[in-house]
């Protein structure tokens, strides 16, 4: 079930691939192999992909042993990285309702809803790929 945080599919495609590289960040993993363990459709996949690619987050590399791997270190590569480039926009604009009914300048729920998009950009900002997978291990240890 889905809470209130609603994350695109390209979205999620974007943070299981890098996750799944940054497992073995040195070696090139084939699009084939990530999109079918991952159960995402290799169009949507190889899609999500090259936004990677062109953001500098994964390099890519045709032929038999080629696939995609992660262009830096997972250390250095944020969730908001990766949320950008599949196509996030962090800024937030307005209130729940329709424009034309409220621009959320003025109303309390859209001034919550901009103070807690804040501060959900700067916790993405600060979280690195690295901190997520190595979360991810002691979780699956324990």
């Amino acid at each position: 079930m889905l809470g209130l945080l609603n994350i695109s599919e390209a979205m999620s495609i974007a943070l299981h691939t890098c996750a799944w590289l940054a497992d073995d960040p040195e070696h090139f993993s084939s699009a084939r192999t990530i999109s079918e363990k991952l159960g995402f459709s290799p169009h949507h996949f190889a899609k999500v992909v090259q936004q990677l690619t062109r953001a500098g987050i994964l390099e890519t590399e045709r032929g038999p042993a080629g696939g995609a791997r992660l262009a830096r270190p997972p250390a250095e590569i944020t969730l908001l990285e990766i949320y950008v480039a599949a196509g996030g926009t962090p800024t937030y604009k307005g209130c729940l309702l329709k424009h034309n009914v409220c621009k959320g300048d003025g109303c309390g729920l859209g001034k919550l809803m901009a103070k807690e998009n804040k501060r959900l950009v700067s916790l993405l900002g600060n979280v690195t790929l690295d901190s997520v997978v190595r979360s991810l291990k002691k979780n699956r240890a324990g």
